[in-house]
């Protein structure tokens, strides 16, 4: 320790040193130089292969003159391993799935006012309706149509909107 000190300026730089770490005023500018200098790679890799463009079709149409009933038709890029409608409520969140038997590639998916879905969901003016086909890989993909419904007349009509 001596022989450093006896170097000239050592006595000022060590000096300068210990008011700089007393004081804090190192900290702040070493903080933000290492912040500076950090570099970092990041690679991704998905998980499971997607079966493609999920819904390539996902529309409602019209059964019937007396507006009674509507088709849901959907065309998927495969068979899912499962297909559900769902209800969104007015706070944005999604009622129970209710499951579709017997769904292929595609299909239609018929509603009327006994359906459940319309039928735990007759207050709401406007019902917008999510499917969601689950693949056999675990991928699932999720489509939504609006329909309007009659509310407060009790004559069952459903329009697609």
């Amino acid at each position: 320790m001596r022989r450093f000190l006896g170097l000239p300026g050592a006595s000022a730089a060590v000096g300068a040193f210990v008011v700089t770490v007393l004081l804090g005023f190192g900290v702040p500018t070493a903080s933000a130089l290492w912040q500076q200098s950090a570099t970092a790679t990041m690679t991704v890799t998905a998980a499971a292969n997607w079966p493609g463009s999920a819904f390539q079709q996902f529309a409602c149409s019209r059964m019937d003159n007396a507006d009674k009933t509507v088709a849901l038709n959907y065309v998927l890029p495969e068979a899912p391993a499962s297909l559900t409608l769902s209800a969104k409520r007015p706070d944005g969140s999604y009622g129970p799935p209710y499951t579709v038997a017997g769904a292929g590639a595609s299909g239609s998916i018929i509603l009327t006012e006994n359906s459940q879905i319309i039928a735990e969901n007759r207050a709401m003016s406007l019902l917008t309706v999510r499917a969601t086909a689950t693949f056999s890989n675990g991928t699932a993909a999720s489509a939504e149509v609006a329909l309007r419904l009659d509310v407060g007349t009790n004559n069952g009509k459903i329009y697609c909107a």
